[in-house]
C-alpha cells in the first residue's frame, strides 16, 4: 500500500516556483555594470573560450553553443576541436566556489597566454577572481538569497548558480540580438543540422 503524502513535503510545482522566484531575485542581483563589461569583452575578442566543471560544464556548453549560433567563434576546452587560446581571445571561467581545479588552471593558462579572463562565481574574494580581468558575481551566498530561496541543493547554492546562469547567458544573447539588429532567426541558421 502506498505510504501516504505527509503535507509537510512540498510539491514540485512548490518547489519550482520557489526556485523561479530565487533565479528572478538573483539576476536582479547581478550588476548592469559588470555584464555590460563582459559584453563589451565579448564583442571585442577575436574567440571566446567557455569552461567549467561538473553542472557548471554543462553550463558553460550551453553558453558556447548559443555564442556561435549568434555569430560568436566560440570553443570550450576539452573538446577535440577546441584550438590554442592566445592573445586576443577571451576565456569564460565558470565556478560557483572560485576554486575548482580544473577551472582555476585553465583560467591561468589563459592568462599566461595573454587571453582576457572573466570570473563568473559566487565569491568577490577566491582564486579564481585573483586571476581575472573582470569578474561576474552571481550572489547566490547573499542573505536575500538564501532567505527566499528554501530548496537550496550544493554547498553554496549551486543548483540555483546554474540554473540562473542558464537563463543569464540566454538573456545575454537575447540582448545582443537587439542591440546588434540580428534577426532571431539567425539563431536557428546557425543551429546544427547534424543532430
Amino acid at each position: 500500500m502506498a505510504k501516504a503524502k505527509s503535507s509537510a513535503v512540498p510539491g514540485v510545482c512548490e518547489v519550482a516556483g520557489n526556485r523561479l522566484e530565487g533565479i528572478r531575485v538573483l539576476l536582479c542581483g547581478i550588476e548592469d555594470r559588470a555584464t555590460e563589461t563582459l559584453i563589451r569583452m565579448m564583442l571585442r575578442a577575436r574567440r571566446v573560450f567557455v569552461t567549467g566543471k561538473g553542472r557548471s560544464g554543462l553550463i558553460a556548453g550551453c553558453a558556447a553553443m548559443r555564442l556561435m549560433q549568434f555569430g560568436f567563434n566560440a570553443h570550450v576546452p576539452g573538446e577535440a576541436t577546441c584550438p590554442r587560446i592566445t592573445r586576443g581571445d577571451l576565456m569564460i571561467a565558470i565556478s560557483c566556489s572560485g576554486s575548482t581545479m580544473t577551472t582555476l588552471q585553465l583560467a591561468r593558462v589563459s592568462k599566461d597566454s595573454r587571453a582576457k579572463v572573466v570570473s563568473v562565481t559566487a565569491f568577490a574574494d577566491c582564486a579564481l577572481t585573483e586571476v581575472a580581468d573582470h569578474t561576474l558575481l552571481i550572489p547566490v551566498i547573499g542573505p536575500e538569497i538564501r532567505k527566499r530561496y528554501r530548496y537550496a541543493l550544493g554547498p553554496h547554492n549551486n543548483t540555483l548558480f546554474e540554473e540562473a546562469l542558464l537563463v543569464y547567458f540566454d538573456a545575454v544573447v537575447y540582448s545582443l540580438l537587439e542591440r546588434e539588429g540580428i534577426p532571431k532567426r539567425m539563431l536557428g541558421q546557425r543551429h546544427t543540422n547534424l543532430e
